[in-house]
């Protein structure tokens, strides 16, 4: 048991950077996510284009490989110019962990913008509004509330997921319980349950949360 509570500070340190791997990836994640789904849906081949290009490369490789290709080979890329201090375990781990995320949420944000009814686009049309308004005042606040499920997946998913930083030496959680396996093989069940109960005590309260909220979201619509 002592050693449990010798090595609880680091495990604590670990669960707080995942927690700012999260907390720095998933906003970017939402926003280029929007941006994507916007672009995918413009009539512009221009744009359109070049989004569903991005999503189907990004969803059809492993997150593993656009790190090592991120971290890896932009970093080299960097060196060659002396701006290798450009480039860290942090940033690599964020960005990739963000662009990851933005294709799949463009399918979210897309699929929640396709199931408000055209009829009611066309109707807010005739009656006067903008594109503008018509997207802000009659389809976002009638897919928000479809949205959020998928949403909280993918926020669990990511909270997992940034344990895929330990490889190119990022600090947090699940590499903390690597290195304390590692200095205490010999009794490695508590590290993996002190783990497990780190990753619940993140993931569960933001998931009962969210779904409060879109319980109220429903009722208001």
């Amino acid at each position: 048991m002592n050693f449990i509570l010798q090595n609880l500070p680091d495990f604590l340190i670990g669960a707080r950077n995942t927690l700012i791997y999260f907390a720095a990836s998933f906003p970017l994640a939402l926003l280029i996510g929007l941006i994507l789904a916007l672009m995918k849906t413009s009539r512009f081949t221009w744009l359109s284009t070049p989004a569903k290009i991005f999503i189907e490369v990004v969803r059809s490789t492993p997150i593993i490989t656009q790190l090592f290709l991120v971290y890896y080979g932009l970093g080299a890329v960097l060196a060659n110019y002396d701006l290798a201090y450009l480039l860290n375990a942090w940033v690599a781990g964020i960005a990739v962990l963000a662009l990851n995320y933005a294709a799949y949420e463009a399918e979210v944000f897309r699929a929640g913008f396709l199931s408000v009814e055209r009829g009611q686009t066309e109707a807010a049309l005739s009656l006067g509004l903008t594109s503008r308004q018509n997207f802000f005042r009659i389809v976002l606040p009638q897919a928000v509330p479809l949205m959020i499920p998928p949403f909280v997946n993918d926020f669990i998913y990511m909270l997992k997921d940034s344990a895929i930083v330990s490889v190119i030496s990022g600090t947090e959680l699940t590499s903390v319980l690597r290195l304390a396996v590692f200095r205490h093989p010999s009794n490695t069940f508590p590290f993996f349950a002190l783990a497990l109960a780190l990753y619940l005590l993140l993931s569960l309260p933001t998931s009962y949360v969210a779904r409060f909220f879109e319980r109220r979201l429903r009722a208001a619509l």
